[in-house]
Formats: C-alpha cells, sequence, structure tokens
C-alpha cells in the first residue's frame, strides 16, 4: 500500500467518522438544551468530549503510523486504532467520574449516542450525501 494514499484514506475515514459522530452528538445536546438542568448538559457535552476525542486520535495515530513506517500491516493499525481509542476513553471517563461533578446516566447516554455515530459513516459515504 502507498503510504501516501492510506494516510489520506485515514484522514478521510475520520472526517467522515468525526462528522457522523458530531451531527448525532449535536442532536444530544440540543435535546438536552431542551428538556433538562445545566448540569445535565454539561454532563452531556463532556459524553460527547469523551466519545469524539478518542476516536480522532486513534485514527491520527494510525496515519501518523502509515506516514511513518510505509511496510505496515493493516492488521496491526487496527488494532493499534482500537487500543488507543479504548484506552484514552477509559482514562477520560475515570478522570471525569472522579474530578467533575456530572450526572453519569447523562454522560454515558450522550456517549452512546455519539458513539453510534461511527455507524452513520457508511450512509455518509453514499455519493448523494457525499460533503467532500
Amino acid at each position: 500500500m502507498n503510504a501516501d494514499s492510506g494516510f489520506s484514506d485515514i484522514l478521510s475515514a475520520a472526517k467522515k467518522i468525526f462528522i457522523g459522530q458530531t451531527i448525532l452528538g449535536s442532536l444530544f445536546i440540543c435535546f438536552s438544551f431542551i428538556s433538562a438542568d445545566w448540569l445535565y448538559i454539561k454532563s452531556s457535552i463532556i459524553g460527547v468530549a469523551i466519545a469524539v476525542i478518542p476516536s480522532l486520535l486513534g485514527l491520527m495515530t494510525a496515519a501518523f503510523k502509515i506516514k511513518t513506517n510505509k511496510d505496515i500491516n493493516i492488521r496491526y493499525l487496527a488494532k493499534l486504532n482500537s487500543f488507543i481509542k479504548w484506552v484514552y476513553t477509559a482514562v477520560m471517563m475515570l478522570a471525569v467520574v472522579r474530578f467533575i461533578p456530572v450526572n453519569h446516566v447523562a454522560m454515558l447516554l450522550a456517549y452512546s449516542v455519539t458513539f453510534l455515530g461511527c455507524f452513520l459513516t457508511p450512509i455518509l459515504n453514499k455519493p448523494q450525501f457525499r460533503m467532500t
């Protein structure tokens, strides 16, 4: 695989995943603004951030790895992405629960809904919805 092609493919996938997660996260935050108090809104924003940031970190790390090492295995990149995503998610959740007063249910709901944005990626890749 050509390293520049792999790098741009990963960045393209990261952009589509980010868009999908942002759409669902924004909808959940808007729903929070309409129907809840400040703690619920803050918890929702934190939950969305916990879903989006580790996902982007994992994909950016995989893109950097393929940029620096042209002979890298795709299976290794997938495992690296998954490992980084779950480690940073766990660290961020533990830090939030320990140091920031949040509504845990709202945070987990926002995280779950936003994480489902990964499944919007194939829909965003259809030609009629393509944003690139």
